[in-house]
């Protein structure tokens, strides 16, 4: 019999039984075992990356299918896929949409005459322009607006929850078939998609309009959000199209209103107590 140096269980073999921890040897200690491990973590990395990345892109609503049913050791955790996304939007800002200038957010629905007053009783208390505060707005929301997207999956889980409340779901169902919604949202729409537009400017020189690229993205993850939903609800055709459209609408409306409204008001709140 072993003991565990992590708990102190006893048990045979190479792993304890009760944490999981792998007894060691001195051969455990060579720079070769070091190798070893980090050639193990590399490939079991890449493959579960890809693995997810693939289910995500190409098969809707696999990943958040077999994750849930227990099917784990071949993915890439979706929590964490999800924050290595936010990580990328947030070295790489390709598209501003989800962290606009200032000035903008006095044009939000229902939100923007109060927005536009704290402004306003910002500049007096501060005595400072517009420009200036807008300057130190921007600052402080490039980081919170990227923080605060980690608001998208619980939200998104309770509009899952209330469009299909009759199947009586796990709530950490809901959980990771929304991981795995806002995955295909911010990777493609505000990664992939923006580099591709972008590379299509500097080739051909070529211009859209705001509204268009909003109805191709908008267009896109109906489509997604119809698949995504078939394959994990099962529901007729026409009933998946309605509610794929409900959720679309709810998380677009969450995206335009109340999550920038959350941006702005924890940058100012941030910008009173740290500058």
């Amino acid at each position: 019999m072993k003991t565990c140096k992590n708990c102190q269980s006893r048990f045979e073999g190479k792993y304890c039984n009760q944490c999981g921890q792998k007894f060691y040897t001195d051969k455990d200690k060579s720079v070769s075992s070091l190798v070893g491990e980090s050639v193990h973590f590399l490939t079991h990395f890449e493959g579960s990356f890809f693995n997810s990345l693939r289910a995500v892109l190409f098969r809707p609503g696999k990943l958040s299918a077999e994750y849930s049913n227990g099917i784990r050791k071949k993915y890439f955790k979706p929590i964490s896929f999800y924050l290595m996304i936010i990580i990328l939007y947030l070295i790489f800002p390709l598209f501003q949409g989800l962290n606009m200038e200032m000035r903008y957010y006095k044009n939000l629905e229902i939100s923007g005459n109060f927005i536009e007053r704290q402004i306003d009783e910002k500049l007096k208390e501060d005595k400072i322009n517009e420009a200036d505060l807008a300057e130190k707005f921007h600052e402080v929301s490039a980081k919170v607006s990227k923080i605060l997207l980690l608001i998208f999956i619980p939200f998104t889980a309770m509009f899952l929850y209330f469009l299909y409340f009759n199947k009586k779901r796990f709530m950490f169902d809901n959980f990771i078939l929304a991981t795995e919604f806002n995955i295909f949202y911010l990777l493609v729409f505000y990664l992939i998609f923006p580099l591709i537009y972008y590379l299509i400017i500097d080739w051909t020189g070529f211009y859209t309009t705001e509204r268009i690229l909003g109805f191709v993205i908008l267009s896109g993850f109906w489509i997604y959000a119809f698949i995504i939903l078939k394959y994990i609800m099962k529901e007729k055709w026409w009933l998946t199209l309605i509610k794929s459209l409900v959720l679309i609408f709810l998380h677009s409306y969450f995206v335009m209103v109340i999550y920038k409204f959350f941006v702005f008001e924890t940058t100012f709140f941030l910008m009173n107590y740290f500058h």
